[in-house]
């Protein structure tokens, strides 16, 4: 066939049109495709987590499984899931830090994925993570509800922890200052400026000493021998201890008013019990009507499920707040006496975390000192506790408040 040269470059043309057009083309038909093959994707994994299915790689202390249907789920990981456990039992108590926390389970041996040392930023993330109460979240989607995996840490623990984390509820924890030296630095204000003590060791000639001092340069109203200051405070502690026969009676007034809270819960809790039950009763009821009776539509049957699933769940949130917690409340009681009699030997026997902690807790708002003399504004509820009993116990004790036991 002779093709003229015009026919030749019209060829050539077309074919050079063909190579630059027809590869875009093909690109942004890939393009569409993609964004389709997400959009089903998503849509899938949607599907997945309203029907109480785990769809993204599993948190740490759970594993990949599958359920009793042979439906791909998340399982316990029987190595770390009782170290998480444990951590959040701890952080729960408002007795440790978080950093507390992540150096004991660490040292029973929970590690990320790859085995390495989990991170303080990665442990906080931890414990803000609703999957390991039973619970599917995934806020860009809005998808929250129950998930089918096992729970590994109860309601009532995990709703101690967020609370703790977000500062709703107060911590008996204080912010430790890591210098087994000095357990009294910052914690202890200059009875003049009102400023921290800070504390450190002095070199002289032949030895080092160690001091607490005010440390605000235009103040320096103390500075004191570290024996002297920590001995002071101890004598501190033993003039502040109640006399034991009104301990007692403040012991009987708590289990006193445990019983009498006790009972209220106990009602409390029946009652939430008593709803949940009929609401649980109306759910089968419903089901009956419409899938053996056929007494209702689909859409209605549908409906008036979605509105009882939200009123069980309000009931059993309800149920969960109105639970008794166990507690030995006469152990508890005759622990706090123990240690309110015996805190100044105690404070110089335990060790810095401890005895920062029971500083804390006797002195919620520290302690001043000045002139060799410290005082407080405020002691522990145990000692205002007892002085407000003075005028309603009196008639049946000849009550005259906290004395100080003071020692020859």
């Amino acid at each position: 066939m002779n093709l003229s040269w015009v026919e030749i470059i019209r060829i050539e043309v077309k074919l050079r049109i063909w190579v630059v057009i027809e590869p875009s083309r093909d690109q942004g038909q890939q393009k569409v495709d993609n964004d389709v093959r997400s959009e089903r994707t998503v849509a899938g994994m949607k599907a997945r987590l309203e029907q109480g299915g785990w769809t993204f790689p599993p948190a740490l202390g759970y594993m990949k499984g599958k359920d009793s249907s042979g439906g791909k789920t998340i399982v316990p990981d029987p190595m770390r899931a009782p170290l998480i456990t444990r951590a959040f039992e701890m952080f729960s108590t408002g007795l440790h830090s978080k950093q507390e926390v992540l150096d004991v389970i660490t040292r029973l041996g929970l590690t990320t994925k790859s085995g390495r040392r989990l991170s303080g930023q990665s442990f906080s993330q931890l414990l803000r993570k609703p999957i390991y109460v039973g619970v599917l979240e995934v806020p860009a989607w809005g998808v929250r509800q129950p998930s089918n995996a096992i729970a590994l840490v109860g309601r009532d623990v995990f709703d101690k922890v967020q609370t703790l984390l977000t500062g709703k509820r107060p911590t008996v924890m204080p912010r430790l200052r890591r210098h087994p030296d000095f357990p009294l630095r910052h914690f202890v204000r200059c009875g003049r400026c009102d400023h921290p003590l800070t504390a450190s060791w002095s070199k002289g000639r032949t030895d080092r000493y160690a001091y607490y001092r005010c440390q605000n340069r235009s103040c320096k109203a103390v500075n004191v021998r570290r024996e002297v200051m920590e001995r002071l405070f101890a004598d501190f502690l033993a003039q502040l201890q109640p006399r034991p026969e009104y301990l007692r009676l403040f012991g009987e007034i708590i289990v006193d008013v445990w019983k009498q809270k006790m009972a209220i819960a106990a009602a409390e809790h029946e009652a939430a019990q008593r709803h949940l039950n009929a609401l649980a009763e109306r759910k089968q009821l419903l089901v009956e009507a419409f899938v053996y009776k056929r007494l209702i539509d689909s859409a209605t049957y549908q409906q008036q499920l979605d509105k009882l699933k939200e009123e069980i769940a309000l009931a059993e949130i309800n149920e969960r707040d109105a639970r008794i917690e166990l507690l030995d409340v006469h152990a508890a009681v005759g622990f706090g006496e123990f240690v309110l009699l015996n805190a100044p030997r105690l404070w110089a026997q335990l060790c810095l975390e401890q005895k920062q902690r029971l500083q804390q807790a006797i002195f919620p708002r520290g302690v001043q000192f000045e002139d060799g003399v410290y005082r407080t504004a405020e002691t522990s509820m145990v000692f205002f506790e007892l002085e407000a009993k003075q005028a309603e116990k009196e008639g049946l004790v000849a009550l005259t408040g906290i004395e100080p036991v003071f020692q020859p």
